[in-house]
This record gives structure tokens, sequence and C-alpha cells, in this order.
């Protein structure tokens, strides 16, 4: 998985255990795109007390994904409800009458728990 991606999944996981500077110094780094530098002059702190926010906020979120799991754990979900909606395809043609409808339901339901959890 991409560097970004994972770290974009460990914050929405667990970004609010972090303080609002950290927050801030991650977000901006990671998703607005900002250099170190930029951080640090809008904010009147040095380049290095920047990078030891973020390095030290990327490793509390990597700890907590090591003791919780919730990422891989989300991550498995929908691996396996992506396997199940493949399988439900793959009866589709086999089912007709009332039977397809309750196959279309169950896989809506499936459909929008992966939806949900993506969003």
């Amino acid at each position: 998985m991409p560097d970004l991606v994972r770290i974009s999944l460990l914050y929405d996981f667990y970004g609010a255990f972090l303080t609002e500077k950290q927050r801030e110094f991650f977000e901006l780094h990671f998703f607005k795109d900002w250099s170190l530098s930029e951080i640090a002059k809008n904010y009147g702190v040095t380049r290095q007390n920047v990078f030891d926010v973020v390095h030290r906020s990327t490793a509390l979120l990597e700890d907590y994904e090591k003791k919780l799991g919730m990422v891989e754990r989300f991550l498995t979900m929908t691996r396996d409800i992506k396997r199940i909606l493949k399988s439900l395809e793959e009866l589709e043609p086999f089912v007709t009458g009332e039977g397809k409808a309750k196959l279309e339901k169950i896989h809506n339901e499936l459909a929008m728990l992966i939806k949900e959890g993506c969003e």
C-alpha cells in the first residue's frame, strides 16, 4: 500500500489521539503538501521543531496501529466484503425470481458497507 494511503488511514483512525499542534502540522505536511520550512515559518518555530513533531506524530500513529490493529482489521474486512460481493455476482446468473431480489438486496447492503467504510 502506498505510504500516503497508509498515513491517511492511520490518521483517520487515530488522529484524534494527537494534540492539536500535532494534528495541524501533520495535516499541513501530509495533506496540504506544505514543506517543513513553510510550516515553521508560518508558526514561528524552527524547521527542526516541525520535523520532530511530524516524525513523533507518525511514530505515535504507527504505535497505535501496532497495539490496536484497527487499520489492518478495516482493510481485512474490506477485502472480505469485496470477495463476498464477487461471489454474489458469480451466483447471480443461477438465481431467479424472489431469490434474485434477495441477492440484489444483499449485494447492495454489502456495497453500502464498503462505501460507508471508505468515507
